[in-house]
């Protein structure tokens, strides 16, 4: 199922293609879909067992899902990735304003943003947290508006990289980016989602205007 939704975007976007990660983005979509059908828990169920029919509905809107959020950060998965590397460079300038004492410890470290963020935009933070929290955080983000994936997601991970901020300061470069690659979220849930993204609700109000003074460092 997942083979044939992906085939198709790829076809039907030859500019981009397949690029690794675009699977990641699927997932909760199929799984939320699924929920539709089933009475049990759709991560543990085999979709091959449903009727054709419904399977097919699933993958067609699933698809369709996937092809309206990838319509706004289709930079993201063009040859070079522009998408992201802006992305991460108004990250890092934003982490030094929010937080410059760990700005200034990763800078100490040697530690570059793309070492660990290119994930976090690649993916929008599906590696780093679970399916269910990814839903519950996509429902914020579909609430925000069209360009909420390109741009409030960039807060979100500022608040999620803060949020690890004390420990961080206390690592090398070796500890920051074996930390950063698997971060200690197993027990998150709605509550911690919740605060997540209320403190990059406020980074985004207070900072949304000042994008262009961020970027050139002013």
């Amino acid at each position: 199922s997942l083979e044939r939704i992906l085939y198709v975007w790829a076809i039907r976007h030859p500019t981009s293609g397949y690029v690794q990660g675009i699977n990641d983005l699927v997932t909760p979509f199929f799984q939320v879909f699924l929920g539709g059908y089933i009475d049990s828990e759709p991560s543990l169920f085999d979709p091959s067992l449903l009727p054709p029919t419904a399977l097919n509905a699933l993958e067609a809107d699933c698809f369709w899902c996937l092809s309206r959020l990838l319509d706004g950060i289709q930079d993201n998965y063009i040859s070079g990735q522009p998408g992201i590397h802006r992305s991460i460079r108004y990250l890092s300038g934003l982490v030094g304003r929010v937080d410059p004492p760990l700005s200034k410890h990763l800078q100490s470290q040697n530690v570059e943003f793309m070492q660990f963020a290119f994930r976090w935009m690649n993916c929008l933070l599906m590696r780093e947290l679970s399916v269910r929290n990814t839903i519950r955080m996509w429902d914020t983000y579909l609430s925000e508006g069209s360009n909420a994936f390109s741009e409030f997601h960039i807060y979100v991970c500022c608040a999620f990289l803060t949020t690890w901020s004390e420990k961080l300061r206390a690592m090398d470069f070796q500890g920051i980016i074996m930390f950063l690659q698997s971060l200690p979220t197993q027990t998150w849930g709605d509550h911690e989602i919740e605060v997540l993204l209320a403190e990059a609700y406020v980074l985004s109000s207070v900072w949304h205007n000042a994008q262009s003074h961020i970027l050139k460092g002013e």
